[in-house]
């Protein structure tokens, strides 16, 4: 570039997007003052467009020090101040499931951190919101957005509440802390969907928890509401400080190891031997025998078997000794609350029997393709409980199911209705865990059922005895 009037000759470089000039004179007349030769050389790069930033003692000095040949920034835009994204930090933690370390430097694997407890309107994560920067200004005077920024969401799952302004979330009820995926859970109901044994260790809870394994020898169960044991307490400890307590199986230690069962309400168990079984305020009803066994109760103890034998009982009620099949039809118990249900007995309206190995089943949906695999886990004449790997079926939902057992001819089929659900732990992959009831049953399927449940559970018994 040149100034034909004036002599002067340069090239102007633009550099770093338009935020800085860069100018090299290539010849500069020796007539004329530098205070007008820079001026000149001003209003040139001011008609180019240079609007911001032109640094005019710079341009003086290259004329007044006659710079030929040398590249020199003349020109500076205001760079744009980077933004910062948004973050989220997470206050309240789901449980690690790492064991503890004790005195010693010893491992306790079975106190391991496995609950999270919260409280409604606890705050478990909280937002940094995102900082947009500020925008520059190049040679041109053109804004200079600065780098975007990342917004950040909470990690809201079930029952938790995000604050009106995005800053918090909180427990929307009082429960534990579960990971579902990227998200955080707020569970009301502790389930255990295996064995509570080395790999959960001790399970110590506020509310109600629901076990669908055994309760294995040395672990602990310690409930702040009810219990609800779906196999046995072998050898165990369980305690249902302020609920019921119910154990499908039985409670079953031995003459070294007694198991034990405590609960403030009714305590409802399958069958006992060697065992310790106290209802602070409550009932003790056994459905099965109850052997080697030491029972105490503030109200009555009904026994659905016959006597007690070689037992300790010491009860502030009545003791009622009854025969299962003089009393009730067959198979079947007294009434259970309405699912959801957190206070009152826990009790089945049916026998309700742990069938190992599984046996096979099909679920059914509307479509003739919707046919999907699975295996009983236990069986009553009122439902029954499954493992399925391959369908993901929602609560509340019918469909229609078909199994067959063992010793029975024939297949059974009924409609049943989906009133649970349960998550298997992430590490086992083992599939979800369905509660069915059977919402449209033949009466003589259903006697069938009950019949071969009385007869399971008796067999089950004797084995138990014979060992």
């Amino acid at each position: 570039m040149s100034s034909p009037a004036t002599g002067l000759r340069y090239a102007i470089r633009l550099m770093e997007g338009g935020m800085t000039l860069g100018i090299t004179m290539q010849a500069i007349p020796e007539d004329g003052s530098p205070e007008a030769l820079a001026g000149i050389l001003i209003d040139e790069l001011q008609k180019r467009g240079v609007a911001f930033g032109l640094d005019q003692e710079a341009i003086q000095r290259i004329v007044r020090e006659r710079i030929v040949g040398e590249e020199v920034d003349i020109a500076h835009g205001q760079p744009p101040r980077p933004g910062k994204d948004a973050e989220v930090e997470l206050l309240l933690v789901p449980p690690s499931f790492v064991s503890q370390a004790v005195e010693g430097g010893r491992v306790d694997y079975k106190n391991i951190q496995n609950v999270s407890p919260v409280k409604a309107r606890d705050v478990i994560s909280r937002k940094t919101p995102s900082d947009p920067g500020e925008p520059g200004v190049n040679v041109f005077g053109k804004p200079v957005r600065p780098p975007a920024v990342q917004d950040a969401r909470h990690p809201a799952g079930r029952n938790t509440a995000v604050s009106d302004d995005g800053l918090e979330m909180s427990a929307a009820v009082d429960g534990f802390l579960r990971w579902n995926e990227h998200k955080v859970d707020v569970l009301e109901l502790y389930t255990v969907t295996t064995d509570v044994d080395l790999r959960t260790g001790n399970i110590r809870y506020d509310h109600d928890v629901e076990v669908f394994g055994d309760v294995k020898i040395g672990f602990e169960v310690l409930a702040g509401g009810s219990v609800h044991v779906y196999g046995s307490v072998e050898g165990g400890k369980v305690t249902a400080e302020s609920g019921t307590l119910t154990v499908d199986g039985g409670v079953m230690g031995s003459e070294a190891n007694p198991a034990q069962v405590t609960a403030e309400g009714d305590v409802l168990i399958g069958r006992a031997r060697f065992a310790r079984i106290e209802s602070k305020s409550g009932r003790v009803i056994a459905n099965l025998a109850v052997e080697h066994a030491e029972i105490h109760a503030a109200g009555d103890l009904i026994l659905r078997a016959g006597p007690a034998m070689s037992c300790v009982v010491d009860v502030g009620g009545k003791v009622d000794v009854t025969n299962v099949s003089s009393r009730q039809p067959l198979g079947r118990q007294e009434p259970r609350p309405a699912p959801g249900q957190a206070s009152g007995p826990n009790r089945r309206e049916y026998l309700r029997v742990i069938l190992s190995p599984a046996a096979a089943l099909q679920v059914h949906g509307d479509k003739p393709s919707e046919v999907w695999p699975g295996a009983i886990m236990n069986l009553s004449a009122g439902g029954i409980r499954v493992r399925m790997a391959a369908a993901r079926l929602r609560e509340w939902d019918s469909y229609r199911v078909q199994f067959s057992l063992d010793g029975v001819p024939g297949t059974q089929w009924m409609d049943a209705q989906v009133v649970r659900t349960c998550e298997p732990p992430s590490a086992s992959g083992s599939g979800m865990s369905y509660g069915f009831k059977f919402t449209n049953i033949e009466p003589a399927i259903r006697e069938t059922i009950a019949r071969f449940c009385l007869a399971e559970d008796l067999r089950q018994h004797r084995a138990t005895k014979n060992w």
